[in-house]
């Protein structure tokens, strides 16, 4: 199997479908505007006669260097520069010092709709409704929470756009296998308040939940139209409310509709909310675990502590009903040492994951994190906030060439341990469909240099072993 590196990343997919402007093209063809999309970032609204007279720009913060350059051409081009997403919510003051005349922060479909009608209909009524303030010639605008989602338009959605959205990561059905798959939102904001996170900034504090009809109303328009089998949720707390869940999944099984689903959960999700979830189609749960041994999740704060038992038994139950585990966890502190990496390599081979996710800590604007650690930034080119890239926060006890080192020699020690080789044995035994997902990821991690020579799981779900050694690499 062959990878293409413009298509891919170690984030694990392709270009990602732009949920973001898909919500905001929705709202504004419910109210009449034409829209078309000009790449992932940015959404032109046409008049009448199809002309171009507003650009609307989401961004995250490591693609706000293109997305500036994009923002400049659309100035450039006469027409009526508008931003929004996590980066412009995070950090309003610097791009409202961009080429745009309007920056949005938090959910934006009201607000630009409200745009529209002041830029193509004079009508500026609307939009002065909302809180506002102006930096230079920039208006910032903050976007009240949506309270009713049920009445919010579906995104507007392309074969096209969903057909260059693919997973890479060990999944079922497999990348080969995927067809048009989509991502649903059926929950905005978190119960939670990590330091590292933006949410707050994004949604305000709480979450505002979509009905179990109205999303599977939407997973069978993407069925029936797309022909989608495979749904990536993004909740950033799905599996938390526990009846709601129960009810949804209940829903999405009764509905019938052969859809596979990944979503990411919370180590405090109950066991019978996962079985629900695994019975309406759910092949994969990404978990939080944020540090790599038990003292780095005491200092990091995360919200659900938990010991290495109480892990690994979740984890357990997940694979027993052929649920693949993806666990997401951080280094990259300022107050790492050698001995807190030895630490993580006596840690990590006893995790029961299927596959690990590691990221360098990234103290995004609009997090406590930036408030704590601006100051010690090694980098401030936003295209280095990717948490994979590198670190951007200034260690005094390891460089950043040894954190490369550091990092590689994680994935080595995961996916070379004895853990890791009688965890898959036990998955393709038990579902050996699972087989072909395991060859197809074993080909994405043989393509970024991530395993070592001869892993013996490579040998169990007949993948070559690697002949060659593994050359340093920053992925």
């Amino acid at each position: 199997m062959s990878y293409n590196n413009t298509k891919a990343s170690y984030h694990g997919h392709g270009e990602p479908e732009p949920i973001g402007l898909e919500y905001l093209a929705g709202a504004l063809a419910r109210a009449g505007f034409g829209c078309v999309f000009i790449g992932t970032s940015r959404l032109d609204v046409l008049d009448d006669c199809g002309h171009a007279k507003l650009a609307l720009f989401s961004s995250s913060t490591d693609q706000y260097p293109r997305v500036l350059l994009e923002g400049k051409e659309a100035r450039r081009g006469g027409l009526t520069t508008v931003i929004g997403g996590y980066h412009a919510s995070g950090s309003s003051e610097e791009v409202a010092r961009g080429p745009f005349d309007y920056v949005v922060q938090g959910e934006g479909e009201e607000v630009v709709v409200a745009i529209a009608q002041s830029v193509f209909r004079g009508d500026s009524t609307a939009l002065a409704a909302y809180p506002h303030s102006r930096i230079e010639s920039t208006t910032v605008i903050r976007a009240p929470r949506l309270s009713d989602l049920d009445a919010q338009a579906w995104p507007a959605r392309s074969e096209e756009r969903l057909g260059t959205y693919v997973l890479y990561d060990l999944m079922w059905p497999p990348t080969s296998q995927q067809r048009n798959l989509a991502i649903v939102l059926g929950s905005r904001g978190c119960q939670y308040s990590c330091d590292f996170c933006a949410s707050d900034t994004i949604w305000g504090r709480g979450v505002t939940k979509r009905s179990k009809e109205n999303i599977v109303a939407e997973l069978r328009d993407l069925k029936e139209r797309f022909g989608t089998n495979t749904i990536v949720i993004i909740d950033q707390s799905f599996g938390q409310d526990r009846e709601w869940t129960l009810d949804l999944c209940r829903a999405i099984r009764q509905a019938d509709l052969g859809l596979s689903w990944y979503h990411q959960s919370n180590l405090t999700i109950e066991r019978d909310v996962i079985t629900a979830m695994a019975d309406a189609g759910c092949t994969k749960i990404g978990f939080g675990l944020e540090g790599l041994s038990p003292s780095a999740v005491e200092r990091i704060k995360s919200p659900n502590p938990a010991s290495f038992d109480v892990i690994n038994g979740l984890f357990d139950h997940c694979t027993s009903l052929g649920l693949f585990v993806k666990a997401y966890t951080i280094i990259g502190f300022p107050w790492e040492t050698e001995d807190t990496v030895r630490e993580y390599l006596h840690w990590l081979p006893q995790l029961r994951a299927n596959q690990v996710k590691i990221s360098y800590m990234t103290p995004f604007p609009g997090t406590r994190y930036w408030d704590l650690y601006r100051d010690q930034l090694i980098s401030r080119n936003w295209e280095d906030f990717d948490t994979v890239r590198m670190p951007v926060v200034r260690n005094p006890h390891i460089p950043v060439a040894r954190y490369h080192e550091i990092r590689e020699s994680l994935f080595r020690t995961f996916y070379g341990s004895d853990n890791y080789t009688e965890g898959v044995r036990r998955m393709i035994a038990n579902h050996p469909r699972l087989t072909a997902s395991y060859q197809e990821f074993a080909g994405f991690l043989d393509y970024f240099k991530l395993i070592g020579e001869n892993e013996p799981w490579l040998a169990d779900v007949g993948y070559p072993h690697i002949k060659h050694p593994c050359p340093h690499t920053h992925h």
